[in-house]
């Protein structure tokens, strides 16, 4: 609809006392105690309250106090005064004739919605608050100052500068469309467009209803357009505004049809001329292009009339101007007022004065003021029986956060999340030993923006504990967390985040270019009071540095919210221990000449040169065979091998490469479908340099989202960009990220958090002022840390010969604590890595059709694995024994060896490495061996027969012995571990990197191997396994795939059975589908049928009844236990158990 407003003029300016620290905050909120009641105001003007509203409301009406500043949009720049919490303004108490304020009296006030204007460049310009479209206010009887308004102080009048006119400030403003995407579900910053012209309707036309316009004063009319045409930059498309006879126009070229990032050209047009009507303004702009397909767009129109002081209505709005350099003081003169006239100053919108109006004849007054500055004015008949009237919100709760201090970690989150973010704090507390407060959006606004939702308000709430510290890094607070969803469109104008939980977020200015139309959490920890102000006094959220790590969990619903949670504090239970900790993933995309490998390099060389306990895996798509079929590009090596790194867990994956919100790679390696049905237990953190894969504050859940919102996978966080983002500036970004996620400086002390890991990463020197980092939005618990596992270094003690080929080594060592001896307390299981020598290896440059142009480039990595096996630490000792395979690189040269241990009791864990030993050569010893190996292989579980049905996504097993041991090393051609399926080379999985061998044994061992998606029907695989002396073996499976088909249930025990009436009992149930999410539900009934019990929990492990929890009597009794997958229908087993006393 549209709206035409005349809006009354405000400053935007405000008082506080300053200190040192130039900001100063009360100790004790006025909100702490006390009855308060909430109201909201539309529109800028004079509101009136009556006496029986106050008495209905509650309150004792002559005790009335009146507490905020409204619905202004709080300032960016940090430099200037603000309100400290509510303070009392002031207002006009109406009593009668009796002189007391009873029935029939009422109270008027000046109110500010959420529009603003500020005098800047010798002209009133206008200021939407983005976040809200009210204002608000808090009523009291009790908290507070009652401010009844006063008289202002009288200046002299001698040698003023004499004035009978001021400017009426109007505007049109229609918020239809965000340019970014007209669709309005992927859009971006904060402007939205109204109106829009073509060649076939090219003119827009408006009347502003103006009165007793001067015709000696110049109106200003001042529109924002945009237009959107792409093509030659030599077309351009002209706009003109028309005010009367005069017109101005501009013209806006086409966008370059290569920039795929701008979606519109803006630029606005002013026009400065006389009226020439002192009644109704009639404004038109006309759209002019060489082509049909250009658009423009108006933003809005602002128009400062110069009217006569002459009275109109109830009240009149109008601020003045400076209006000479020589005289101090102005004398004002109005005309058509009344006995009961009066004429505020409204300039901040708190301190409301009556000026000191002196009566002349005919209906005149006058009064002074200083002509210092602009100041804002409206005039009042104060007993007009109509008013403007303000909503009742009803009453608000009393609160305190000016009594927060000290705080090391804060979550803001909406009251319907407010249970789980304390549960959350409350892990942190436990875990972290943190300091912490959870606060609701509401209670923050209430405080730091007069209950009108601002993002600043956020930030004002952090800047407040950060201040208290007085520069304590003891005392400062280290991380914010936002619990609720983000939307670029953060007043809901069009509808497309109804119903969803949502926190406000910081959306840039621009709103037309991809790169720079962001939305970013960063600001809220901006907390130095200059933070992203230049020399001028403008705020740029690129030159500020974070001062906290923030991050946002964009949750939408309560169940949400309890399931992330949930994974969360699972996480850091730490509860699965396993060599995935140590394990990091480096992946690449394919073409743009490599810039891509050359970034995950470059990050993954300066990782592992520095961290050398822990084992890189680069997954470089351009250094695979890429094959092409009817679905288009694809690298099926290469991302079986990382959907089974993701399955078995790492701890960071980074990516480099092209993505969007719902997919990353051409190749379609992960999409937001993928990401949904994962279910790895063991989730990493993700970085990932790439375009709007966290486009969080859209309408479309994007990937990042939903890695972070999946309860039974997908990651623990991810930071990544919501916007457009460029290669060269993502290469320093993720630099800078490894460094402050792996750059320990002492052995083993990894001490950031994802939050300040990330903050660090964005203050470093090298993205000073840079905008490419701005979108880039951590979606994650900011206090989390990564579970490094960093308790014990695991040290080799043997002085091993040259590994040559078909030689037997025995290596020994220990787990060393922190002053370097034997931890004879550590027991427990080892896994050994060891790789043959680091290759350079060479990529393919696949998207370069031209054999000569291609740009092949190099990068060093371990391909082969000579041995990958599990031992037994004793008392802090181990020794374990290998065979090296015939299928090495005969070269000499140091290879590598990786160790991660935990022990059974502690849970402490320990990592090493060991690169002090030479491979190559060849045993000079003779052993003859022509038998290959033996081979049990099935799917999903050791019952499959061969025939059998499975589900779409089988997991592959195999069971290998051979005296001599198995080759897994992969340099030998045609040697490797290789499975078949259908005989189609297109289906031909290498699985050297599966192949795990038997605790204590270099002979025996078992592949795991989590197929692809599988075709239904029928399907036949072989594979086939290699000893070390080049003797194979081959085995087949049949079996037919059946999709979405429900998993077996092979068995269930009930253990200890029987069981006491104080004991507990467990069940263990044996499935296939090991990898899917099982959903298990268990029924207790007597010999009667009675139900006596029943629970249900994800997943089918660690199910255990605690019967001491309930009065059962002893006999037998019935269970039967369900299991499902998301996909399936439920499977069932029964059993009995018998309870004794």
């Amino acid at each position: 609809m549209k709206r035409l407003l005349v809006i009354f003029c405000i400053l935007i300016f405000s008082l506080v006392t300053f200190s040192a620290t130039r900001h100063t905050y009360v100790d004790q909120s006025v909100l702490s105690d006390g009855k308060f009641v909430k109201i909201q105001v539309k529109e800028t003007g004079v509101y009136a309250i009556t006496y029986e509203e106050l008495k209905d409301w509650g309150l004792r009406p002559e005790e009335v106090r009146i507490l905020g500043y409204g619905g202004n949009m709080l300032s960016e720049n940090f430099t200037l005064p603000k309100w400290d919490d509510l303070p009392s303004i002031a207002f006009y108490m109406h009593k009668g004739t009796d002189n007391v304020f009873n029935r029939g009296d009422y109270i008027l006030f000046y109110a500010r919605g959420s529009i603003g204007w500020t005098f800047v460049g010798g002209r009133w310009r206008h200021t939407r608050n983005p976040y809200s479209d009210y204002g608000y206010y808090f009523l009291s009887d009790s908290a507070g100052e009652q401010r009844l308004m006063t008289i202002a102080d009288e200046l002299a009048d001698e040698g003023t500068y004499d004035v009978n006119w001021a400017t009426e400030c109007l505007l049109h403003e229609v918020e239809k469309v965000n340019l970014l995407d007209k669709s309005g579900a992927q859009g971006g910053g904060r402007e939205f467009y109204g109106e829009s012209m073509q060649l076939e309707n090219n003119t827009l036309s408006f009347t502003f209803d103006t009165h007793n316009v001067r015709t000696d004063q110049n109106i200003i009319c001042f529109a924002d357009v945009a237009v959107s045409a792409s093509g030659d930059t030599a077309n351009k498309s002209m706009i003109s505004l028309q005010l009367g006879g005069s017109k101005q126009s501009v013209a806006i070229p086409y966008i370059n049809v290569a920039d795929f990032y701008t979606k519109a050209e803006c630029d606005s047009i002013l026009l400065n001329t006389k009226a020439k009507s002192t009644g109704k303004q009639e404004v038109k702009l006309q759209f002019s292009s060489p082509t049909d397909a250009a658009v423009g767009y108006l933003n809005y129109i602002e128009m400062l009339v110069p009217i006569d002081l002459i009275m109109r209505g109830n009240e009149m709005a109008f601020n003045s101007t400076v209006y000479s350099l020589k005289q101090e003081n102005v004398r004002f003169t109005m005309a058509g007022v009344s006995s009961n006239t009066q004429v505020w100053r409204v300039t901040n919108g708190v301190d409301v004065e009556r000026m000191p109006i002196k009566k002349l004849s005919n209906e005149k007054i006058t009064w002074v003021d200083s002509n210092a500055q602009a100041e804002m004015y409206v005039a009042v008949n104060v007993d007009a029986t109509e008013w403007k009237k303000p909503v009742c919100l009803g009453v608000v709760k009393n609160q305190n956060l000016h009594a927060l201090r000290n705080k090391d970690y804060v979550i803001i989150c909406p009251e319907e999340f407010r249970e789980q973010a304390i549960r959350l704090a409350k892990k942190h507390e436990e875990v972290d030993h943190l300091t912490w407060a959870v606060v609701t959006d509401e209670e923050v606004y209430n405080e730091f923006s007069s209950g009108t939702p601002d993002v600043s308000a956020y930030r004002w709430l952090m800047k407040m504990l950060y201040d208290r510290a007085n520069n304590n890094p003891v005392e400062q607070p280290k991380n914010l967390l936002l619990m609720g969803n983000a939307s670029y469109d953060n007043r809901n104008l069009l509808g497309i985040n109804s119903g969803v939980s949502r926190l406000l977020v910081y959306e840039a200015k621009n709103s037309t270019l991809e790169t720079k139309a962001y939305g970013t959490d960063d600001y809220c920890g901006f907390l130095t009071d200059n933070a992203g102000v230049d020399s001028r006094g403008r705020f740029n959220e690129n030159r500020a540095k974070m001062n906290i790590g923030v991050g946002r969990l964009p949750l939408r619903t309560l169940e949400q919210a309890t399931q992330v949670v949930d994974k969360i504090c699972t996480y850091m239970d730490d509860r699965v221990l396993g060599k995935w900790k140590t394990q990091i993933c480096f992946m690449a995309d394919d073409g743009d000449k490599g810039i891509h490998v050359q970034t995950a390099d470059i990050g993954a060389e300066k990782l592992r040169k520095k961290n050398l306990n822990f084992v890189v895996n680069k997954i470089y798509l351009d250094a695979y065979t890429q094959e092409v079929n009817a679905s288009g590009e694809r690298y099926p090596l290469a991302k079986n091998q990382f959907d089974n790194m993701l399955n078995n867990g790492v701890l960071f994956w980074n990516y480099s490469g092209h993505g969007g919100y719902n997919n990353i790679t051409n190749e379609m390696f992960m999409s937001t479908n993928d990401i949904r049905n994962m279910s790895n237990t063991n989730q990493g953190f993700w970085f990932l340099a790439t375009c709007s894969f966290s486009h969080y504050d859209g309408g479309i859940p994007s990937a990042g989202e939903e890695a972070v919102l999946n309860p039974y996978g997908g990651a623990i966080g991810v930071l990544s960009a919501c916007r457009t983002v460029y290669a060269t500036q993502n290469e320093i970004l993720n630099t800078n990220l490894c460094d402050t996620l792996f750059g320990h400086k002492d052995a083993f002390s990894y001490h950031m958090t994802l939050g300040e890991a990330v903050s660090s990463a964005k203050n470093m020197p090298n993205l000073y002022g840079d905008t490419n980092k701005m979108p880039y939005v951590l979606l994650a618990d900011p206090a989390l840390r990564l579970n490094y596992p960093t308790d014990y270094e695991i040290r080799t003690t043997s002085d091993l010969d040259t590994l040559r080929a078909l030689t037997v080594h025995t290596i020994q060592g220990y787990v060393a604590d922190a002053t370097g001896d034997t931890a004879t307390w550590f027991n427990g299981p080892m896994d050994i890595t060891i790789w043959d020598k680091m290759q350079q290896m060479i990529t393919n440059d696949n998207d370069e059709p031209n054999e000569d142009a291609k740009k092949r480039l190099k990068f060093n990595d371990y391909p082969n694995v000579l041995f990958s096996g599990v031992t037994t630490i004793v008392d802090g000792k181990f020794e374990f024994t290998f065979m090296v395979p015939k299928d090495i690189r005969y070269n000499y040269g140091n290879g590598r060896i990786a160790y991660y241990a935990y022990d059974q009791e502690t849970r402490g864990e320990g990592v090493g490495h060991y690169e002090d030993f030479v491979v190559g050569g060849s045993s000079t010893v003779e052993i003859i061996d022509t038998v290959g190996p033996e081979l049990e292989i099935y799917l999903n579980h050791p019952l499959f027969a061969d025939g059998d049905k499975t589900y779409e996504f089988p997991h592959f097993f195999a069971n290998i012995y051979d005296e001599n041991g198995i080759n897994t090393v992969g340099s030998g051609i045609g040697h490797d571990l290789m499975m078949v399926i259908d005989e189609d080379p297109a289906m031909t999985y290498v699985l050297n990197d599966y192949f795990q061998a038997e605790n204590n044994s270099y002979q025996r061992g078992r592949v795991s191997y989590k197929m692809p998606e599988m075709a239904e029907g029928a399907h036949r695989m072989t594979f086939r396994a290699w000893d070390m002396f080049n003797n194979s073996s081959t085995a087949a499976l049949n079996f037919h795939v059946v999709k979405g088909m429900a998993p077996t249930l092979y068995q269930v025990v009930a253990y200890p059975n029987p069981v006491s009436a104080s004991g507990v009992l467990h069940f263990q149930i044996d499935y296939d589908q090991p990898h899917e999410v099982i959903m298990t539900e268990i029924r207790v009934y007597n010999l009667s049928g009675q139900l006596i019990k029943e629970f249900a929990q994800t997943g089918a492990n660690g199910i255990q009844w605690d019967l001491s929890q309930m009065n059962i009597l002893a006999g037998m009794y019935i269970y039967q236990v369900k299991i499902k997958t998301l996909n399936s229908e439920f499977v069932s087993k029964t059993g009995k158990i018998i309870i004794s006393k």
